[in-house]
């Protein structure tokens, strides 16, 4: 952005105005990227700038005489100012790196230079700046001492002077270039690297080997080789998420260093071999001058090495025969354990694992796999280790899987013996430890054969280009095969996750938690509720060694290659769709990658331990070639200029739903995510307090200025050294001396402190559970470090809005849930935070206790209802406006609260506290504020009302978006709550000697009695679920009025409102499923008369129905034909976006079949009101409410058509009434229009077909067809002049929509297959109706004037003769025609003079009198010219007569 400014007011010494201005970008509401936008002002002459001043918001500068108002924005950023000399080569600073807040001085005083060219960087949405001075020429005059230089006088500044590419790097255009080598990762590196062998470790395997073939050396053997192969796994296994195991085979988890195992190796394999040869010549078989040195460092080493082990496996018979000695077969066992730890040391590097693979080796383990696998589970634990280690390498794979040697590049087809085999033993009863690594290996060979065949493939296609980008039928179905094996490559990478050991001594363990002195709810107790929730995005770390089989294989290259193929980007029909496949399936497996979460945050439940971080990042990042091939491919050169894009949740969940990604929308994020992972080494590799510190920091905050930056910056969360290192530059600085700090803090350590407290924000901020288990247990570390600076003050910079967000944190470690419950309660009644001036937050150290009293006073067990009974039995109490503080710290209150109560011991000790109290108050406060924000919008539809500012409008939508922050784990919490109590339980638990008894309230069929334990368990019941009523009658109206306009990316409020209804109707199952009082349905409809419905307001029908939608599953949405209902896609969307996928299959509880049959049972007796509502508002006008009704409606039809039916009863009955008055009123003509538009817009779903039809819609319809035909007879005769009534101008409206129900009655094909008996029934009803509708059309194509109405007529017809019911109905009209021309009809009911000529020859002669009068469009023209051909060459195409 460059302002060129001329100064005003000179001729004067003082310092004056030089230029003052706001400036703010386009996209109001959203964070922008305005740091590559740097701000430049160019002054028309040399200037002398003394002094800078920012105005805050909504503020007045300093200078009286200037009319500005501030509209800077963010409350606090970092800045930097820089101005460019003349004559000098680079910009220079005009001040030190400082931190704008509104708490400290806006005038910045600066150093005097003479400048025409100012710069201003910084990580700011909007800014109102004034800059102070003189001209130098001014300046002159009075001889101030400044060293002028002539040619500083008359200078013309131009856009080319002041360059870009002269400042410093740091402003410079943030665009991700593939210009870092891999080798600059310096941190991040990937934890798996290349097993590199030493000699020492190929002379200890010889060695062995050859001592293997003496007899009576076993245990000094097995001795030595143990330590060995001990040493070797611990640093194979931290290498990668392979789940290894320790030679002794130890049943815990391990986890260590992989430099300390690497210095334990290179020393342990020199003195092993010491050993060896030692052993060697003490039993003769070395002599001593022998020395197997040159042997080992030899090329044909390996070679020697896998021939002498294959010769000892051949040699080791017994397994094959029967064992009789039981002393006999553990020698055996021993031997062969030694054997496999040799062979499965000499397959950890890939020339080694080649030569076993080559020498049959690998035929050799799959015959002992097969042959022992009942008996030692040590022995088939060593056997699958091998193949372990061996399938880490292509080679190996293709080994086991019997495809080595391969004569030629095609891979075999048919059945695997090695995968068979392991197949078997998974479906036998195995060890946890056995079974794991079994499952393991085999999605490990599964994921390689997709991947070979896919290479193979893809080979094929590019080794074959197609000739004048036509691709022939073999292509087609090499394409076709491409696509499905991208297909399960995709869903396989995400397949494989941890498997739970069921042992009793894993639950034992788990269960030993619940023995914590400081009971169930303590922090301790619970952490780990957060750690493992399902409300989160992040997944399981990929294995590295797959991905290193992906690479081995070429995945991405030949991905890149596939997809900038210019045959199949030019292609079309199937190719193009088949090419659509393989792009998205691309796109997914691209984003999976960077959602793989770090899994030193994330150990497995089992014996298996890895370290490693987001593997699909550091790949990608490591892999850099092959990223920016496949990124590349992705791009679109003709949109090479956008700058926003969808976030990585958004495009998941998209893809993963079925919806269209942009490959540039994936391209844009994966490039974002990138450039925070370089900046992620970056960091770890730079000093603190330096300025590169700064810069990256600043970096990371511009990244973060949009909705997909902040999402791809929660990448640090996967990065625990990430987190520590922004934690320790908080610290450092509140580390200083108070006096220090407040007179001499440099403005470095200042913007530093800021930038990273702003960084931290954005993951505390985050609502998934993954970014509240990185930071929570650093809660009070964090809370020291920012207390000082925000200490007594009010302002509202980062630091004091980050307090605000980790406060609850901080009550969780101290007093666990228990305190929680009562630290919510205090806010909920409408407690301050603020304590005192010295205390301002609750979680202080000083104050918590005497909030939340002591926990350990069993007396005050019942302090929530204490606190909270007051507004509950108020039965006037209609919520309590909280202040933003309160509902920032309520909303991280509720979040740890929802993600700890899916453990049922957890919440039955939450709901013993008052939780559900708790819930209601806090849930009633929100009904009461987002009502008060629905009034603020009349000024959106209200033209006599005003608003202030767009400020305002920006207030009210980020308060929209913390209360929809506070609400989601408000109603995850209370869900889990009625989930899990909704039946009688009695635990009893015997820990420490203490039994700790759980009751739960039983909740009986007839309702009587609800989870609160008192006398008025009912009266609460519905005081609670009337609150859930009214919260969603007005979130349901916001989500109506933001689907009304939306568009593509959703708004994030919208896809909070939209989830936010989809979570109270959640709740609010629990009453008709579990059958509690009153009933829902009752208390829904209990205003609604019987006879009308005139009472319920468009308000009350958006909740109502869009209540009742949510209660069914939904209806298919890729099935609707033209119109998909906007609100079906968010309802699809919504919580997968916000909770992820894992959290929505339980939000959708009541969404199973035994849950849906109980909804539709308890709904039935309520039908008929429903359907009076139904019939009052089809007539709206309102495309929102007329959508929430038609998905309700297919959505009960899918369950039960003959409820349905019910439904639609009015509907048709009024039209069959209405249809036929001749002397209607024009708002009676308006409700048919209307009546019809909803018949036909429901028809755009193929489940509503034969429901309509069995209504008599076809009868209805024709009824219209020949009033509208009546139209245009006069003195009952039909008129030919194509000219309309004007009187009738309205009633020939009704065509439109009845023409295209036609359409997708006759429809040729339907998406849904049905049974043959209701096939015949459709046909049938169709038959008996057709010949009527049929010979309507024909007359309307002979009377409807040229335009849109005889389009549409056309359209149906040609619809009508493409099935063949209606070129049937069609055959018998002519029929009857040539009949009655014949003067042989047998007296039908139509009148002869309604038919006078071709209906086609009709058609033509009024195109033509149309061109040759130019009336019309031609587009109108030719669109019905084509219709027509196209109707003509369906008629003739049939060998129908």
């Amino acid at each position: 952005m460059i302002f060129f400014f001329q100064a005003q007011d000179m001729g004067r010494s003082e310092p004056c105005i030089l230029f003052a201005q706001s400036f703010v970008h386009s996209q109001l509401d959203e964070y922008v990227d305005e740091v590559i936008l740097s701000m430049q002002v160019i002054f028309a002459e040399p200037v002398v700038i003394t002094a800078c001043e920012f105005v805050e918001q909504n503020a007045s500068p300093s200078a009286p005489n200037v009319s500005l108002i501030g509209a800077t924005s963010p409350p606090s950023f970092a800045l930097e100012i820089f101005v460019h000399c003349e004559g000098e080569s680079r910009f220079r600073r005009l001040c030190q790196p400082f931190l704008y807040s509104h708490s400290s001085s806006n005038v910045l005083e600066v150093e005097a230079i003479v400048t025409n060219h100012l710069v201003v960087r910084g990580s700011y949405r909007s800014l109102t700046l004034i800059v102070y001075g003189n001209t130098a020429e001014d300046l002159g005059q009075f001889n101030i001492g400044f060293d002028m230089d002539n040619s500083l006088a008359n200078v013309v500044c131009s856009p080319s002077e002041g360059k870009l590419e002269d400042l410093p790097p740091a402003l410079h255009s943030n665009k991700l270039l593939f210009v870092e080598p891999t080798a600059s990762l310096k941190f991040m590196s990937l934890p798996f690297t290349k097993f590199k062998v030493s000699p020492h470790l190929k002379q200890f395997l010889l060695l062995a080997v050859k001592l293997s073939e003496v007899p009576d050396v076993e245990n000094q053997l097995s001795e030595i080789v143990g330590n060995v192969v001990s040493a070797v796994l611990s640093c194979v296994r931290n290498m990668s998420s392979t789940s290894t195991f320790y030679w002794d085979q130890n049943m815990e988890l391990g986890i260590t260093d992989y430099k300390r195992d690497s210095e334990k190796l290179n020393d342990a394999v020199p003195q092993a071999s010491k050993e060896l040869l030692e052993l060697g010549r003490f039993k003769g078989v070395f002599t001593d001058n022998w020395s197997p040195d040159d042997i080992a460092g030899s090329e044909t080493a390996e070679a020697l090495i896998s021939d002498l082990l294959i010769g000892m496996f051949n040699k080791f018979d017994t397994f094959k025969s029967t064992l009789n000695a039981e002393l006999q077969l553990v020698s055996q066992n021993k031997q062969m354990i030694l054997l496999l730890g040799l062979a499965l040391l000499f397959c950890c590097w890939r020339k080694g694992c080649f030569h076993f693979v080559n020498s049959g080796g690998m035929e050799t383990i799959v015959h002992l796999l097969d042959c022992k696998m009942q008996n030692s589970p040590a022995v088939v634990l060593m056997l699958l280790g091998v193949v372990e280690c061996a399938t880490r390498h292509g080679i190996g794979c293709e080994g086991f899987l019997g495809w080595w040697p391969r004569g030629n590049e095609s891979y075999p087809d048919g059945n695997s013996n090695g995968y068979s085999i392991l197949l078997r033993l998974l479906l036998g009863k195995q060890r946890h430890d056995v079974a794991s690594l079994a499952s393991y290996i085999l999605h490990r060979l599964r994921v390689y054969e997709v991947a070979a065949r896919y290479e193979s493939v893809v080979l094929s296609l590019l080794d074959n280009p197609s000739r004048d980008h036509v691709m022939v039928a073999e292509g087609i179905e090499l394409l076709v095969a491409a696509s499905s094996h991208l297909k399960q490559i995709a869903k396989l990478i995400n397949l494989y996750e941890p498997i739970e050991d069921p042992s009793p001594a894993t639950f034992a363990q788990k269960l030993s938690i619940l023995g914590l002195p400081e009971g169930f709810l303590s922090y301790k107790a619970t952490i780990d509720g957060i750690t493992t929730s399902k409300y989160t995005f992040a997944r399981w770390d990929v294995d590295l060694c797959l991905l290193s089989l992906l690479e081995e294989r070429g995945f991405f290259p030949l991905s890149a290659a596939l997809l900038s193929s210019p045959v199949l980007r030019s292609s079309n029909d199937k190719q193009a769709d088949v090419f659509m496949e393989i792009t998205t399936s691309v796109e997914y497996a691209l984003l999976n990658f960077l959602f793989h979460r770090s899994g030193s945050l994330f150990l497995f439940l089992f014996h298996f331990g890895f370290i490693c971080h987001s593997n699909g990042l550091c790949f990608l990042l490591a892999h850099r070639e092959a990223t920016e091939l496949l990124v590349l491919s992705l791009q679109d050169v003709e949109e090479t200029t956008k700058k926003e894009c969808m976030t990585l949740r958004q495009a998941a969940v998209f893809l993963s739903k079925g919806f269209i990604c942009h490959p540039q929308e994936v391209a844009m994020i994966t490039e974002l995510h990138l450039k925070v992972g370089i900046a992620i080494d970056l960091l770890l590799a730079t000093d603190p307090h330096s300025d590169e510190l700064l810069w990256i920091l600043w970096e990371l905050c511009a990244i973060s200025r949009s909705d997909s930056g902040r999402q791809a910056l929660l990448v640090l969360c996967h990065f625990p050294e990430v987190v520590s290192v922004l934690l320790d530059t908080l610290r450092s600085y509140t580390e200083l001396e108070p006096t220090v700090k407040r007179n001499e803090t440099s403005p470095l350590s200042l913007a530093i402190f800021h930038s990273a407290a702003e960084i931290f924000e954005i993951i505390v901020t985050d609502s998934s559970a993954s970014s509240l288990s990185s930071w929570i247990g650093h809660a009070v570390e964090l809370h020291k470090a920012l207390h000082f600076s925000s200490h007594g003050t009010n302002r509202k910079d980062a630091p004091t809005r980050l307090l605000e967000w980790i406060d609850a944190g901080v009550v969780y470690h101290k007093n666990g849930a228990i305190g929680l419950l009562r630290y919510a309660a205090v806010l909920a009644s409408g407690g301050d935070a603020h304590l005192s001036s010295s205390s301002i937050l609750v979680s202080d150290t000083i104050d918590v206790e005497n909030v939340i009293g002591d926990l350990t006073n069993n007396s005050d067990a019942q302090i929530v209802d204490n606190l909270l009974g007051k507004l509950v039995s108020d039965k006037y109490f209609d919520g309590v406006t909280l202040c933003n503080s309160s509902i920032v710290q309520l909303t991280t209150t509720f979040r740890i609260l929802a993600f700890i109560s899916d453990d049922p011991v957890v919440a039955a000790s939450l709901f013993e506290e008052g939780a559900v109290t708790l819930v209601y108050v806090v849930l009633v406060n929100c009904k009461s504020m987002v009502e008060r924000l629905s009034n603020s919008y009349d000024y959106l539809v209200d033209d006599g009302a005003e608003y202030n500012t767009t400020t305002d409008i920006l207030l009210d939508r980020s308060h929209d978006q913390s209360l929809i922050d506070l609400m989601i784990p408000s109603l995850l919490l209370l869900i889990n709550l009625l989930k899990k109590l909704q039946v009688s339980t009695l635990i009893t638990l015997n820990m420490q000697q203490q039994t700790i008894l759980i009751l739960r309230k039983k909740i009986n069929s007839s309702g009587n009695h609800f989870y609160f334990m008192d006398a008025k368990d009912q009266y609460r019941n519905k005081k609670l679920m009337n609150a859930l009523l009214q919260l969603h009658r007005e979130v349901s109206l916001k989500l109506a009025a933001c689907a009304a306009d939306l568009s593509f990316p959703y708004p994030s409020s919208t896809v909070g409102f939209s989830a936010v209804c989809h979570l109270l109707t959640s709740s609010l199952a629990c009453w008709p499923v579990f059958g509690w009082t009153p009933g829902l349905f009752h208390c829904i409809l209990e205003s609604v008369q019987a006879t009308s419905s005139l009472a319920l307001g468009p308000k009350d029908a958006c909740s109502i129905f869009c209540l009742l939608g949510d209660l069914f599953p939904d209806e298919d949405i890729w099935l609707w034909k033209n119109e998909m209902p906007p609100l079906s896609a968010l309802r699809t969307l919504s919580i997968g976006t916000l909770l992820g996928p894992q959290a929505e299959k339980d939000i959708n509880w009541h969404l199973h079949p035994e849950h849906t049959s109980v909804l539709l049972i308890r709904l039935t007796p309520q039908l008929d009101r429903v359907g009076q509502i139904v019939l009052h508002f089809a007539f709206s006008a309102l495309l929102v409410i007329q959508d929430m009704l038609r998905v309700f409606i297919i959505r009960i039809a899918c369950q039960k058509e003959e409820c349905a039916v019910v439904l639609l009863r009015p509907i048709f009955s009024w039209l069959d009434s209405h249809i036929d008055e001749t002397s209607s009123s024009e708002m009676d003509t308006f409700k048919v229009y209307q009546l019809l538009h909803f018949i036909s817009s429901l028809l755009e779903h193929p489940h509503a077909k034969l429901l309509l039809l069995k209504m008599q819609a076809l009868r209805i319809m024709g009824k219209v067809l020949l009033r509208c035909c009546n139209i245009f007879k006069t003195e009952g005769k039909l008129s030919l002049d194509s000219r309309v009534p004007s009187k009738n101008i309205s009633m020939l409206t009704w065509s439109f929509p009845v023409l295209k129900s036609l359409s997708l009655v006759f429809t040729s094909q339907s998406p849904v297959k049905q049974s043959p008996s209701l096939e015949r029934e459709v046909d049938s009803i169709i038959n008996e109706e057709s010949f009527f509708i049929v010979h309507q059309i024909l007359v309307l194509l002979q009377v409807l004037p040229v335009g849109r109405e005889l389009l549409s007529c056309l359209l149906t017809f040609m619809a009508i003769v493409s099935c063949c019911q209606g070129r049937s109905a069609l055959a018998s009209v002519v029929f009857d025609k040539q009949k009655r021309d014949e003067g042989t009809s047998d007296g039908n009911m139509y009148v002869a003079n309604d038919w006078r000529s071709s209906p086609f020859l009709s058609c033509l002669i009024k195109l033509a009198q149309s061109l040759d009068a130019k009336e019309g469009s031609e587009a109108v023209v030719v669109d019905i010219l084509c219709s027509l051909s196209l109707s003509a060459l369906h008629l003739t195409a049939q060998d129908d007569k």
